[in-house]
């Protein structure tokens, strides 16, 4: 008979959650204590949240995984002298089968895919049964689906050929029987999960009334499940479906209008706004004293990252985030990665070429520099960097062995960029390359004012609503008459991080001319914003299969280790470039029984 671990402390959390006496701790301590009969256990609504929350404990395991493959394989992070030799492998792209490099190894994103499988199977025993409700089922299926297909679109970006396992299995070695698991290709994966996605039946957030979502121990949970919206997004751009992609962002940005605009939140959540959201902006006490920069955990840029679970503001740029707890496992692994002090082992650094590209901007006060990269790092000046976006809640001094941190998974900037993208590369609409640039620099209203622009009525100005959606964004603001669009407090990328934008150059006289420039330029923003967040490695690599330029990933890579101050990674760096513009892009799929 199959037996599925369970943690014990888990299940009796869900029944406490339902009188109320649940905590959060709890919630995310995820060490399996205790093996359960899987048919007795799937017996009713508390039974099926133990699921879901056994398959994100079994996910939470995967967050070094996947930063370290996202980030160090492409330019914006790389491995330091202390670094393991299985990171120093990655980063010079010369793993091998027989190396067991244990961040190469796909066996952990199996592991996940396997509980998925056999949650969903449970799942439908039980609505099948009648121990759950169909509103019941819905909500979990479609939750737990969304993961693994979040699960297998990563195995594919960093495997490309890989077997594709839907149904329960009586060992997790099956997963490598040819006979009983067939092999995807990365684009054949992804038509797969486009299919699968689309037949979810609940592709909303749970609703407050879920036992799974509210407020616990100061942690706010809702953030902490997949958002499948956004998933199915970033599946439709993989596919280069760009207008279902955009669509589906857009839904994302505009998740608080059912609110209606008597509330803030109607114009501030995922909105990139000068509202309540301007709490991210990067802001100094005087505009002319760069040592009044700030740079804390509660106020300007820095407190994306920084800021405590539950903080009022969280909610208006994190789609997804999953927090670390040190009294409970699983262990939060960046510290160790990127701590240059206490419990760190300075593994992994920012690289010079990201570095450079924060020092090649210039702020509207005409400081010579974007101030995300300052924010983003310690040290950043010196010969020894370090990855500050996860230890701003380390302090080495006073508690090296409290390890609280955060799992950046999606945030309101990511979805922007990644709309941008799919815009940009919509060509139903030849404007969509200036809406493109519109959301990654200064405004949406000050994009659509033509500079001649005089008088008082913006009614025919500061939108595109002549577009059809997902395109049309109304961001007038004016007074006679009154109008206060949906997007008007909308300040850009750029405007949020006090930097002017970026202007089309005068020669770029053809759109697939401005195409071709503005995805440089959302490459670039992309760098700047999202560094060391999970997100490099996907965007070049999709935007090399894309448009069959294998330069557009290999050119980068190669710019990060020739500028490394690591001798040996320096002469790599031209041999690392043939191999990536041969397209030897993926990892080898080795399955270690």
């Amino acid at each position: 008979m199959k037996m599925i671990h369970i943690p014990v402390k888990r299940y009796l959390g869900m029944a406490m959650l339902g009188l109320g006496l649940f905590s959060c701790s709890d919630m995310l301590e995820v060490e399996p204590a205790a093996e359960l009969d899987k048919d007795r256990h799937y017996q009713n609504e508390f039974d099926a949240d133990a699921a879901v929350i056994g398959v994100y404990g079994k996910l939470m395991r995967l967050a070094e995984q996947y930063v370290v493959l996202n980030e160090v394989r492409a330019d914006l992070l790389e491995a330091t002298m202390m670094a393991d030799p299985d990171l120093v492998d990655l980063s010079n792209h010369s793993v091998v089968a027989s190396d067991n490099n244990k961040y190469a190894d796909p066996k952990p994103f199996y592991e996940i895919i396997i509980n998925c499988n056999d949650a969903l199977q449970g799942l439908e025993k039980m609505r099948d049964e009648k121990r759950i409700t169909e509103e019941q089922y819905v909500q979990r299926y479609s939750d737990i689906g969304a993961v693994r297909s979040w699960v297998y679109l990563q195995v594919g970006i960093h495997f490309g050929e890989v077997p594709y396992v839907t149904e329960s299995l009586e060992s997790i070695d099956d997963v490598n029987n040819p006979s009983l698991s067939p092999r995807l290709s990365l684009p054949e994966l992804v038509d797969e999960l486009v299919k699968f996605m689309e037949t979810l039946p609940y592709m909303d957030p749970y609703p407050n009334n879920v036992g799974l979502v509210g407020n616990y121990d100061g942690y706010n949970m809702l953030p902490f499940f997949i958002n499948k919206k956004v998933l199915m997004a970033d599946l439709y751009l993989w596919q280069g479906n760009y207008q279902q992609a955009a669509a589906n962002y857009r839904d994302i940005m505009e998740t608080a209008t059912e609110g209606g605009p008597s509330n803030n939140d109607y114009y501030d959540r995922y909105r990139m706004s000068w509202g309540g959201g301007s709490k991210f902006n990067v802001k100094y006490g005087k505009d002319n004293d760069i040592n009044t920069l700030n740079d804390n955990n509660t106020d300007g840029w820095r407190s994306i990252f920084g800021m405590a679970s539950g903080e009022r503001y969280e909610m208006t740029e994190w789609v997804w985030i999953m927090h670390y707890d040190s009294d409970f496992a699983p262990e939060y692994p960046f510290v160790r990665l990127f701590a240059n002090s206490g419990d760190g082992e300075y593994q992994l650094k920012p690289s010079k070429e990201v570095l450079d590209l924060w020092h090649e901007q210039t702020q509207w006060n005409n400081f010579e520099f974007d101030a995300r990269g300052a924010l983003s790092t310690n040290n950043w000046e010196t010969d020894y960097p370090e990855v500050a976006k996860y230890t701003f809640h380390y302090n080495p001094m006073t508690s090296p062995l409290v390890k609280d941190g955060k799992w950046f998974l999606e945030r309101a900037a990511s979805v922007h960029l990644k709309y941008a993208e799919a815009a940009n590369r919509d060509n139903s609409i030849d404007e969509l390359p200036k809406l493109a640039r519109a959301l990654v620099n200064e405004s949406l209203s000050a994009a659509y004012t033509p500079d001649d622009f005089s008088g008082d009525d913006v009614t025919d100005v500061q939108n595109t609503l002549y577009l059809s959606y997902p395109y049309d964004f109304d961001a007038r603001q004016g007074d006679f008459p009154y109008y206060r669009g949906t997007w008007y407090r909308h300040q850009g990328i750029r405007g949020r991080a006090y930097l002017p934008p970026v202007v089309l150059p005068e020669d770029i006289t053809t759109v697939q001319a401005e195409r071709d420039w503005t995805e440089e330029l959302i490459i670039d923003e992309s760098a700047l914003e999202l560094a060391f967040e999970g997100h490099r490695w996907p965007q070049l690599l999709r935007m090399a299969m894309r448009a069959n330029d294998p330069s557009v990933l290999a050119d980068r890579v190669y710019d990060k280790m020739s500028k490394s101050n690591n001798p040996e990674t320096v002469a790599r760096a031209a041999g690392v470039r043939a191999k990536l513009m041969a397209g030897d892009w993926f990892l080898p799929f080795h399955w270690e029984e």
